[in-house]
């Protein structure tokens, strides 16, 4: 990723909704945002604004700590529309919405008794897609933060997250540190799984400790997590970009994608009605290479539609950008999505003519909350947007250099400067 090549030192901004950012100093912020007291280096400004939040270790350091439930509701409303429709097809398994939903509900009770809620983090780790889609939902459900631990390095994203609770199948290996079973249970496969807590005692829930229920997704290396919030997965219900989905159509997640990849294409079945269809099982340690969600990733969508036909779409995006940002119709020219918002800036954060190469930003309704508990890294990469609509708006800066195409579209470059 390209650097702040202008200062080390820049001024901390806020906006209406109460998102901060840093700005060069003594440039005007962008429309809807205002200059605040507080200058210093990006470390220097995180640890203002998690001081100015009274959030210690804020999976949003950036925002209020309003609860979003909206997808819980929405994906309980889709189940409950058609309870008899297939949900969830891997292998030899298929499961019914009202089946899964039982599943959700009645794990979703184990980890109340175990101690999850609101204000809470918990951690999941598994290998196999079909009971981490349940085992998350369940997390959601009751209002609790999920830190889902999956790739080549699950523990350091356990002990990097820090939570209340950590589940995993029974009998695997569980990170030091949480070493009492509070709850077990058997999965949608017939897996038995554990939650494992630090002591024997339920501690008291943490107040204004969580902005929840929020998914937060890994990177690459497993030490820096993603912050989803609620209402950004169930803007997956609606007209994202995605090819539209709805009851009898099925939607398919390749065998070579990565999990995040199977959250999005996840969260968007289930909220529509559609059967989400679930590559095989596979070996530990097979799947998704440990960069996939590093830099820009390049996915392809299915849905098989009930009347015969099929859709399929190759998508671009970035974990910060819930995995969507373009979709590639062939060829390397990038089209942005509907809804979505790019820019490629010079130095000074304007806009580079026609033909030009300069720094990709993206911004829009995919965008994500932050990094977990690392409001430097927040910072430094999702800035104040200076040509966004609506006013006081955020982008995120990629690292990528891409040329800027004449009509609605842009390009990738390598070794350009």
């Amino acid at each position: 990723m390209s650097g702040w090549r202008e200062s080390r030192y820049f001024q901390l901004v806020v906006s209406q909704a109460r998102d901060f950012a840093v700005w060069p100093i003594g440039r005007r912020p962008p429309a809807g945002w205002r200059a605040m007291p507080f200058a210093g280096t990006i470390q220097a400004c995180g640890r203002q604004v998690a001081e100015l939040t009274g959030v210690a270790r804020a999976g949003d350091p950036t925002r209020s700590l309003a609860t979003d439930i909206s997808l819980v509701g929405l994906l309980r409303k889709a189940a409950g529309e058609q309870p008899d429709a297939p949900a969830l097809c891997v292998g030899d398994l298929r499961l019914s919405y009202r089946r899964l939903w039982e599943s959700i509900d009645d794990v979703a009770d184990r980890l109340v008794a175990a101690g999850a809620g609101p204000g809470r983090r918990v951690a999941v780790v598994g290998e196999r897609a079909e009971d981490l889609v349940a085992t998350a939902l369940a997390v959601l459900a009751t209002g609790a933060s999920c830190v889902l631990c999956v790739g080549g390095r699950p523990d350091a994203a356990v002990r990097e997250a820090q939570p209340e609770l950590v589940l995993t199948p029974a009998g695997a290996a569980t990170p030091g540190g949480w070493p009492v079973v509070r709850q077990r249970w058997r999965s949608v496969t017939g897996a038995f799984w554990q939650a494992n807590g630090r002591t024997e005692e339920l501690l008291a829930v943490p107040a204004g400790d969580e902005p929840g229920p929020s998914l937060v997704v890994p990177l690459a290396d497993g030490a820096v997590g993603v912050v989803w919030r609620g209402s950004q997965l169930s803007w997956l219900a609606g007209a994202c970009g995605l090819p539209p989905s709805g009851h009898g159509d099925r939607v398919s997640v390749p065998a070579s994608a990565g999990p995040l990849v199977g959250v999005v294409a996840a969260t968007r079945a289930l909220l529509t009605g559609a059967e989400l269809l679930l590559p095989a099982a596979q070996a530990p340690g097979a799947g998704a290479r440990d960069d996939e969600t590093a830099g820009p990733a390049r996915w392809s969508l299915r849905i098989d539609r009930n009347a015969g036909r099929a859709d399929e779409m190759e998508l671009f995006g970035f974990a910060e950008t819930s995995m969507m940002a373009a979709v590639v119709p062939g060829g390397e020219v990038l089209t942005p999505l509907p809804q979505h918002r790019w820019h490629v800036l010079d130095a000074g954060f304007g806009p580079v003519p026609a033909g030009e190469v300069g720094e990709l930003f993206l911004a829009g309704p995919m965008l994500a909350v932050g990094y977990l508990d690392r409001p430097e890294l927040t910072l430094a990469r999702f800035l104040p947007d200076p040509l966004g609509a609506p006013e006081g708006s955020r982008m995120f800066r990629t690292g990528c250099r891409a040329r800027c195409l004449p009509g609605h579209g842009f390009a990738l470059v390598e070794g350009e400067d």
